[in-house]
């Protein structure tokens, strides 16, 4: 039996999709289930410090070895691979979360970028996820003035691929403006999309046990039964 796949992506890189990841993973801890998270491409590991890949792990029940796709350089994926002469293959990445999949109940990927980011010639992130087969994708957005052009194109070029979005993830923003708290309600009546969560700007650990997120971890985890 294989257990349950979330895909986290987000409309752009630098959005707090990680820090997302690794609360909703802390959230799924008190379902008392075989919990993983894995980042199958990092870039920018060069600079040192906790990867994104390591944190993902830490806040999960379940701990594999990360064997994805690394490189040094702060770039984008597809430009840091062929910079390194080590293309990103889909296969290899179904191959490595698959794996993971068969001996968890759970397991949450965070893919690099946005949804559309490209990680080679004629591939995107988007690709990956369908790839994947994943059971749930969420894709986290900045709540603040720009996301809704960011959310309905990424949804709307979404259905191209053809890849099903689950759910929105709005994230306050370092500096809010005048739109932060309203752009739930206006894509709730633009996107077909549901919003899933909106989630304050906060420590880890705090925002594992924020209502939204709470109810956001209880929604998939009454999925593994």
């Amino acid at each position: 039996m294989t257990g349950r796949l979330v895909v986290v992506s987000g409309t752009g890189t630098g959005i707090g999709k990680t820090h997302f990841a690794e609360a909703l993973l802390l959230a799924l801890r008190a379902l008392d289930a075989r919990v993983a998270g894995l980042k199958p491409i990092e870039t920018g590991l060069g600079e040192g410090g906790v990867s994104d890949a390591q944190r993902l792990d830490r806040a999960s029940t379940f701990h594999v070895k990360q064997t994805g796709y690394t490189f040094a350089e702060p770039v984008s994926p597809h430009l840091a691979a062929r910079r390194e002469g080590r293309p990103i293959e889909v296969d290899v990445i179904v191959r490595m979360v698959d794996a993971v999949r068969r001996e968890t109940d759970l397991t949450l990927v965070e893919l690099p970028g946005g949804l559309f980011s490209p990680l080679g010639d004629d591939f995107l992130n988007a690709n990956v996820a369908l790839a994947l087969q994943a059971d749930n994708v969420l894709l986290v957005a900045p709540d603040r003035l720009g996301v809704l052009h960011e959310v309905i194109a990424s949804t709307r070029a979404a259905t191209s691929v053809p890849l099903r979005l689950d759910g929105l993830v709005l994230a306050t923003p370092a500096a809010p403006d005048g739109s932060t708290g309203d752009n739930a309600a206006e894509l709730g009546r633009l996107c077909e999309v549901p919003v899933r969560a909106v989630i304050p700007r906060a420590p880890v650990q705090a925002l594992a046990s924020h209502p939204a997120l709470r109810a956001l971890a209880e929604s998939l985890g009454r999925r593994l039964s």
